[in-house]
């Protein structure tokens, strides 16, 4: 996840309070790269400033380098791991297993903070009470601590499953030293807004008002009751349309739902370009769907949307092309209602209309093509859906824009063939439509599978197919082709 804010240098301005706060979260994933010993130390000190009870600063701080002892805390860990599990059953059992509660293998930097209660500064003031203040007291510093290792673009994270007096034990403390926490500082291999354990289902998030009382207030009656799915006030869930690539197809509409934003969740097909437009000092987090290879599960964003909508943020969710085609956005419309969470969707210009824009190609024809239609080339799987209707594919009075189809392009023209399609039918290739490094590939069907692999473009690629296209006359097709074609070596296909 990437942020348009000072925590990464792509932003002027300071952050703000609340930015910090949401970005604060328990880290568990570093980077192996190793902390200045100066930025620490100014961490470090920023934090001795937080308040506490009479002025006592009963904080003791010690970084642990020795490496001895880091493997002593760390096995320390994994067993009060391995008998906390034991207090779970069935799935809940299973799923503490899986999550990382630590990041002790790569965090370059451990800090292991206690609170001395034998210190005399502060003369008592406040403890005789509430003596449990002095723990608190150092909660406060480690908040600070947090916030500013946030500011500066570091990750913490806080070890609670070991043993204080263990800890104590091992580092060779004084007895009147009581173990808040174990510390993990360290640039963060990945961000997010959402805490890990709810985005991995152990414990959501729950509305501000399951915290919050007024004494004396009278009951609302007619207010829904506890049960009934809410959202906290302010949240919402936008779905925009970031159209094929060029940023000057945005609608007014994505526009400004791109410049009001918290956190904007975007696709890997979003061209990169269309995310400077999104506010200075939101979120932005990456999503997106890489086929064949490590993404982002559908559930795990549904989750991020109703979250972050619950928090009161403004959340877009940015899709390439038009959201409501092949984009999904069934499952996360639900999810949103689900969970009653306001939502709107902003509709964008989808690939098949930019594509045939800038080529200058028309999609229908009064004598040729009375029928436009949209087909996936794959499945959830990968794999060419089994439910095509290859009649359809094959009428010669439609033209059929094909997403997606650069694996299974070459099944899915042998098979349109065999259900009737001429292979001679004009058949276009494009990738990356509307953007700088836009491909366009003129060819026919029979042919076109070949070609595209030869040229074999980075990016998304479409294909549309039908005999509309060979009357449109598409003269910038053939220049740009020809253009193609000289650096891969071969000559375009005339149709």
């Amino acid at each position: 996840m990437t942020s348009r804010s000072p925590t990464d240098g792509t932003a002027g301005q300071p952050a703000s309070l609340e930015q910090l706060v949401r970005w604060r979260r328990d880290v568990r994933r570093f980077k192996p790269d190793p902390v200045a010993d100066d930025l620490i130390e100014r961490l470090l000190r920023l934090a001795d400033l937080a308040p506490s009870v009479g002025n006592s600063q009963p904080w003791r701080i010690l970084n642990v380098k020795d490496g001895a002892a880091r493997l002593a805390v760390a096995r320390q860990f994994e067993r009060e791991r391995s008998r906390t599990v034991s207090g779970y059953e069935g799935d809940q059992a299973t799923l503490y297993n899986k999550l990382k509660l630590a990041g002790f293998d790569a965090a370059p930097v451990h800090l292991a903070i206690f609170c001395d209660h034998d210190s005399a500064q502060g003369h008592g003031l406040g403890q005789q009470t509430m003596p449990e203040t002095l723990d608190h007291s150092c909660a406060c510093m480690v908040t600070v601590l947090w916030l500013a290792a946030r500011e500066a673009g570091l990750g913490l994270g806080w070890v609670s499953i070991v043993e204080p007096a263990a800890i104590a034990e091992t580092l060779g403390v004084s007895k009147s030293w009581k173990l808040i926490g174990y510390i993990l500082l360290g640039w963060p291999e990945e961000e997010h807004l959402d805490p890990e354990l709810e985005r991995y289902g152990w414990q959501p998030r729950t509305p501000f008002e399951g915290r919050y009382r007024e004494l004396g207030k009278v009951e609302d009656t007619s207010a829904p009751s506890k049960d009934a799915p809410r959202s906290q006030s302010g949240g919402s869930v936008t779905l925009v349309g970031a159209g094929p690539g060029d940023p000057e197809l945005l609608t007014l509409k994505a526009l400004r739902a791109l410049q009001t934003a918290d956190v904007v969740l975007y696709d890997n097909l979003v061209a990169r370009p269309i995310l400077d437009y999104v506010r200075l000092g939101a979120k932005l987090i990456d999503v997106g769907k890489r086929g064949y290879r490590k993404s982002c599960k559908q559930p795990d964003i549904d989750r991020q949307l109703v979250s972050f909508a619950r928090e009161g943020l403004k959340v877009v969710r940015l899709k390439s092309g038009d959201p409501l085609i092949f984009g999904r956005a069934g499952e996360e419309i639900a999810a949103c209602r689900a969970a009653g969470v306001p939502l709107s969707v902003v509709p964008g210009v989808t690939s098949a209309q930019g594509a045939a824009a800038n080529l200058k190609v028309a999609l229908t024809n009064r004598d040729h093509a009375r029928r436009l239609q949209f087909i996936t080339a794959h499945d959830r799987h990968g794999t060419l859906p089994a439910d095509i209707d290859w009649s359809a594919v094959a009428d010669p009075a439609a033209t059929t824009v094909v997403y997606m189809p650069k694996r299974t392009l070459a099944e899915l023209t042998d098979i349109a063939t065999a259900h009737g399609l001429d292979p001679k039918t004009p058949a276009i290739a494009v990738a990356n439509a509307t953007r700088a490094d836009e491909q366009a590939i003129i060819s026919t069907v029979g042919m076109v599978a070949a070609e595209l692999g030869s040229a074999h473009p980075e990016g998304p690629v479409l294909v549309m197919i039908g005999e509309a296209l060979r009357h449109a006359t598409p003269l910038d097709v053939v220049e740009q082709t020809a253009a193609l074609f000289s650096t891969v070596g071969a000559a375009p296909v005339e149709s």
